[in-house]
């Protein structure tokens, strides 16, 4: 006969066993992605940038500015003076070709144009075209992590392509919180991390080169000076880590930090005086489910083991005659 003893048995360890697959269950659903970290930026100081530049791509070489501008017919390459926003030189590109990205290999610049697919490669001291390459689709932003050219195209997709010939090595998908992140333009390189501006929002992400996921969502509104547009242009000046942001028609340059965002917690809401019924709490299905069976489960083990220990030990005594 089956003792209360048994009955306790097996009825815990049932509801082990029940534990332990929720426990599981809801592990695997919270480890499905890694949720980037959330922040916003801290303005420490701001200088001058030119207002009259559609601002493609921005980069420090030892200290130095250089920014490469689009538009037809506007485009250039340029140096510029931190300090004053006063640009120091500067050399046109062909009309018919927008400027885009720009970065820096070695002591050499690369540049990058929109719709004409062909990248230019220039002398640091003369703005003089070493050589320049062709390739398909669109360019929007560029980086170098010290062993690949790494190119945006405004989409998804990042393409990591070899720094002497500019040939495609490989891609890699980016995706914010587990969704596929469009429109990723201006790159630039931050302590190991990919820096990227998001086309026509005020957002800017860190990228992890690995997975391609995104690990920092920055909220970068509230510094867009008047007669502004979207916020373009990431620098990071290795020499005073110091990093810097601005934008196309942008009057300011602001040098910038990241901060966690205050939470301002909302205060409880009051109980309802005329309600005399206890709170209603959702349940998960799953779980509910997961529940029900296992405790149809207990029922039927429990029912089994007592027919089982029925047919040998009958309460009323041994077989009739």
């Amino acid at each position: 006969m089956l003792g209360a003893r048994g009955a306790a048995a097996v009825l815990f360890a049932a509801l082990f066993l029940l534990s332990s697959t929720l426990i599981i269950g809801a592990q695997a659903t919270d480890s499905a992605y890694v949720r980037a970290e959330s922040y916003v930026v801290v303005e420490h100081d701001n200088v001058t940038h030119d207002s009259d530049a559609y601002t493609q791509g921005l980069e420090f070489y030892q200290g130095r500015l250089f920014e490469s501008t689009g538009k037809y017919g506007n485009s250039t390459l340029r140096e510029v003076n931190l300090s004053t926003g006063e640009i120091i030189r500067s050399i046109d590109l062909n009309e018919t070709e927008f400027g885009e990205g720009m970065t820096f290999v070695g002591d050499e610049i690369i540049q990058l144009t929109w719709k004409e697919g062909v990248a230019y490669r220039y002398e640091l001291e003369t703005f003089e075209v070493i050589e320049s390459y062709s390739y398909e689709g669109e360019g929007w932003g560029l980086a170098y992590d010290g062993n690949h050219l790494i190119m945006s195209n405004g989409t998804d997709v990042l393409q990591f392509r070899n720094a002497s010939t500019f040939e495609l090595v490989s891609t890699l998908n980016v995706t914010l919180n587990n969704e596929s992140l469009n429109r990723i333009n201006e790159l630039e390189m931050v302590n190991g991390l990919l820096m990227a501006n998001i086309y026509q929002t005020e957002e800017i992400v860190a990228i992890d080169l690995l997975s391609g996921v995104v690990v920092e969502h920055i909220d970068a509104s509230g510094l867009k000076p008047d007669g502004g547009e979207v916020l373009n242009g990431i620098a990071f000046d290795s020499t005073t880590q110091s990093l810097w942001i601005t934008g196309k028609y942008w009057s300011r340059m602001y040098n910038v930090t990241f901060t966690v965002p205050e939470v301002i917690e909302e205060p409880e809401p009051e109980p309802e005086m005329n309600s005399t019924s206890p709170p209603v709490q959702s349940v998960d299905p799953t779980y509910s489910d997961a529940i029900l069976g296992a405790m149809l489960t207990i029922v039927v083990i429990l029912w089994a083991m007592n027919l089982k220990d029925g047919g040998r030990n009958p309460r009323n005594g041994g077989p009739s005659e």
